[in-house]
């Protein structure tokens, strides 16, 4: 069955890359200012809580009414053990996606520099960019039905911009939200290092295990890729069409930049 056609549009202020399909051209306009309202609460927050911007471990902040994106990034440091910030570029994407459901998008993708919530009742491919992986380009995920609502992060030591303590390629984690998705995938990246590859794994994996509000857990360094959870169905993909997509969608500096972009998969 062919599924809805959505519609797509970029949007970016500074640090926030966001990208945007929904099947609802309203919702895409409220999701689009859900962000940027979360943005400007972020910012707000850390002029009265710097240390909110720069912890690298959980914070408990006392605050009368904190702004829900607020209280994703402390809720999802707490549950990942890391600095709040880990889970900023996951938590705009939720705040977003949420928002264009309650304005009555039945399908919304929201990627934030590569971090991504969905919801909807139509199939997605997210395909996985992993820096110099073998894989990477070459497999993704369909995500559909019950998969959804779903958020899907990565972290990387060897691509990007964002503070990473490990050496992996990509640790790509799937949640129910996507900011715990993103705490998470920092705090297993984290773990991911030593000269002996397939250790560093196991003790990403063994992190991923000890989190139990993620699905499951996609690691991958060099040659050697480890798994663990419950993750969507796998796909293979030709890297040719990956990387037309990801020429269709993003700059150059945002492939360099990020490691997982989404494509919705039309059936």
């Amino acid at each position: 069955m062919r599924g809805d056609i959505l519609i797509c549009f970029r949007w970016v202020l500074r640090e926030t890359n966001l990208l945007i399909k929904s099947d609802e051209r309203r919702a895409i306009d409220v999701a689009t200012r859900a962000a940027l309202r979360a943005r400007q609460q972020i910012e707000q927050f850390v002029s009265r809580y710097p240390e909110f911007r720069y912890s690298l471990e959980p914070l408990r902040l006392k605050s009368d009414e904190c702004p829900r994106v607020i209280e994703l990034m402390l809720k999802a440091g707490e549950i990942a053990d890391v600095g709040p910030f880990a889970a900023v570029a996951g938590a705009i994407s939720q705040v977003a996606s949420e928002a264009a459901t309650e304005a009555g998008a039945r399908n919304i993708l929201v990627e934030n520099g590569g971090d991504i919530s969905i919801n909807g009742n139509q199939q997605f491919v997210v395909g996985i960019y992993a820096g110099r992986s073998k894989l990477s380009g070459r497999i993704g995920f369909l995500l559909g039905g019950e998969d959804l609502p779903a958020g899907i992060c990565t972290s990387s030591g060897t691509v990007g911009h964002s503070i990473s303590f490990g050496d992996a390629d990509a640790v790509v984690v799937v949640a129910d939200e996507a900011s715990i998705a993103d705490a998470a995938a920092t705090s297993i990246a984290n773990e991911v290092k030593g000269k002996d590859i397939e250790l560093s794994i196991k003790r990403g994996l063994d992190r991923a295990d000890d989190i139990s509000e993620i699905r499951g857990c996609l690691i991958f360094r060099e040659d050697r890729v480890g798994l663990t959870g419950k993750l969507p169905r796998f796909i293979f993909t030709q890297k040719a069409e990956v990387e037309k997509m990801l020429g269709l969608v993003t700059s150059q500096q945002v492939k360099e930049s990020y490691s997982v972009f989404a494509e919705s998969c039309l059936r």
